[in-house]
């Protein structure tokens, strides 16, 4: 009872989170850092520009960013922030008696220790973006290869995500991308 509950309560988190996505027309009100780095983004890792405007424009901080470290800062938190969500969603899934979650429960195992790793690097690249320290990058890339091994995983099972989780999974490989091309910038790499 209390793994339905805990599922419950993340499932209507991530509703809640995804319900603040902005209008179609965040592109017109996008500011120009931001248009900037998703024009980057989607010229270096094919991402839609319009998906990448809509995702950075929803959050206040990232909004009010004025130059490329506090805006790097800003999409941190919000990796940071989908990270521990799909740890949690994974955590809860190892604890499930649910068939298909128990038939690839080595999936899981693996993307929970990928979140939990990713939750660490994200942590560690906030103080690094505000202390200069330029392993950031290379943290940001460990972090991309940990959350590619838990997609090729949950692949090679019969696991069927919902779709919230796979949102979220794919957001925080977008705030990956976006603050590793910013850091780049930032440290000239």
């Amino acid at each position: 009872m209390e793994s339905s509950i805990g599922y419950a309560t993340f499932i209507a988190s991530l509703l809640l989170c995804l319900s603040s996505f902005p209008t179609p027309f965040a592109n017109a009100r996008a500011s120009p850092l931001i248009r900037s780095v998703c024009k980057q983004t989607q010229d270096q890792f094919g991402y839609n520009y319009k998906q990448c405007i809509k995702s950075l424009w929803k959050d206040i901080p990232t909004r009010s960013a004025s130059n490329l470290k506090d805006l790097d800062t800003a999409i941190l938190k919000l990796a940071l922030t989908n990270a521990q969500q799909s740890k949690a969603f994974f955590v809860n899934a190892l604890n499930t008696t649910d068939n298909n979650i128990v038939k690839g429960s080595g999936a899981v195992k693996q993307c929970a220790d990928s979140y939990d790793f990713a939750v660490d690097g994200f942590a560690f690249s906030m103080g690094g973006i505000k202390d200069n320290d330029k392993s950031v990058s290379q943290i940001l890339t460990q972090v991309q290869d940990e959350i590619v091994r838990c997609e090729k995983a949950l692949t090679s099972t019969e696991i069927e995500l919902p779709y919230l989780v796979s949102s979220t999974n794919f957001l925080t490989m977008l705030y990956r991308d976006v603050t590793f091309l910013i850091t780049s910038q930032l440290f000239r790499i």
